[in-house]
């Protein structure tokens, strides 16, 4: 008797072991005391053994209640179900399940564990593992090497996923929204994707296939008038769609013209300007070319950031000088491009102080310099604008940047993956990435 407690003992503390190691949690599942290596499709493997006896109160089929030997033991049923990685090894486990014959509906059955899925051999924890691994920028053949299961049982879960990870659209929005796009798949609706998010925690809210006018006007107008009179803001760039949409659909939101882009438009047109500028010297002065061409961060780097008392050699430049001196040597060459620099940096830096008045004044004053029909044209657009971009001086903590970080990790996402064909399954991998609702994924089953 002692002999045969302490064998117990033993066992109830290996099976511990076991369960521990492998994270299994059924009290059900009595472990063997051996593991074996074997070649489980061509790899070595590590293969655990196992058995699964429940004691049944009641029959699935016919939901009678056991009563003396209404329900016998009949038989078992082996399974080798996968788990996760074990030092670098498959492991797998041989799991014999107790069989059960119900003699009130004369019907079968097998007893169920909580680690597995009906009629599945994938462990729940890999399938969550699964989910873990899809939330970062991984491949899904990565994924599925790592978690020792195919490509498509990886798709599948992700799928599984999927269909949870919707928002609960036509319910709610946000108060602040940022809009913007990127580059869809190849068999999208629209040539451009579209994204919008809450511009407050940089959550994301909906990713749809097609940015388009009527597609926006049709999905956001689902949502109910007073969902949509409560969003107080929505930031975007200068796309002309995205603000009449917003006009149309959100009757108490400020238009807000992300700063960023506002720059932008004017950095190209003064680089623009300096490529004219350069190319004119291409053959007469081919040295003062070179100049214009390997000093060309000078002309958009912020004034403030330019040195006017370190001298030292530079290439090209026969005298001491600095970056100042520099620019201020290639801005005299022409005054079409000095007058076009001082307009651009100063409505830049009117920008970065948020001073409305000194960008007002700017845009004044710029009406009475010759400038470049390019830079004209992109003042003139302020000029059109400059309702919205009171709104962007006004709420100076409000920009694109959230959203323009998120486009960079959908980029990096599209880029791993080689590309994607179907939009349903990109759009499930970008809001998986971004951990939407990440507490909220269920462990999905998967053949």
């Amino acid at each position: 008797k002692l002999t045969t407690t302490i064998d117990r003992i033993g066992d109830s503390r290996m099976n511990k072991f076991i369960n521990t190691t492998l994270q299994l949690k059924d009290e059900n599942i009595i472990f063997e005391d051996k593991v074996e290596e074997m070649t489980v499709k061509n790899i070595k493997s590590l293969i655990y053994f196992g058995r699964l006896d429940v004691n049944p109160q009641y029959c699935p089929a016919c939901g009678c209640v056991k009563q003396g030997n209404s329900i016998v033991k009949n038989g078992s049923k082996k399974s080798r179900i996968t788990l996760i990685k074990i030092s670098g090894l498959p492991a797998y486990l041989e799991l014999r399940k107790q069989r059960y014959h119900c003699r009130e509906c004369d019907s079968y059955f097998t007893a169920k564990s909580e680690i597995v899925g009906d009629n599945c051999f994938i462990s729940k924890r890999v399938k969550r593992m699964v989910l873990d691994f899809a939330t970062n920028a991984l491949t899904l053949k990565h994924i599925a090497e790592t978690c020792n299961v195919s490509d498509h049982t990886v798709q599948r879960v992700i799928d599984g996923t999927g269909k949870d990870l919707k928002p609960s659209i036509f319910d709610a929005l946000p108060e602040h929204i940022a809009f913007d796009e990127f580059k869809g798949v190849k068999y999208a609706e629209g040539n451009m994707s579209f994204v919008f998010i809450d511009n407050t925690n940089s959550q994301i809210v909906d990713v749809l296939g097609d940015r388009r006018k009527f597609k926006l006007r049709d999905y956001f107008c689902a949502y109910p008038l007073k969902t949509r009179q409560k969003v107080q803001t929505v930031t975007m760039d200068m796309y002309m769609p995205y603000m009449e949409v917003v006009r149309e659909v959100f009757p108490n939101a400020k238009i807000i013209i992300d700063r960023f882009h506002l720059v932008q438009a004017l950095n190209r047109e003064l680089n623009k300007l300096r490529i004219e500028v350069m190319n004119t010297f291409r053959v007469p002065d081919h040295r003062l070319y070179n100049k214009y061409k390997r000093y060309w961060r000078l002309f958009l780097m912020p004034r403030e950031r330019l040195s006017s008392w370190d001298y030292q050699s530079f290439k090209l430049f026969d005298w001491l000088t600095n970056t100042g001196g520099i620019l201020d040597y290639l801005l005299d060459k022409n005054p079409l491009l000095k007058d076009t620099y001082n307009i651009v940096h100063n409505l830049r830096e009117a920008l970065q102080e948020n001073d409305s008045e000194a960008f007002k004044a700017q845009l004044a004053q710029s009406k009475l310099v010759k400038l470049p029909s390019g830079l004209r044209r992109v003042l003139r657009t302020f000029i059109k604008l400059q309702r919205y971009i009171g709104h962007t001086f006004k709420y100076k903590h409000l920009t694109n940047g959230r959203i323009e970080g998120l486009n960079n990790k959908i980029k990096v996402l599209k880029r791993i993956a080689y590309g994607y064909r179907n939009f349903q399954n990109f759009r499930t991998r970008i809001l998986m990435t971004n951990k939407l609702y990440l507490n909220e994924i269920p462990v999905v089953q998967a053949a």
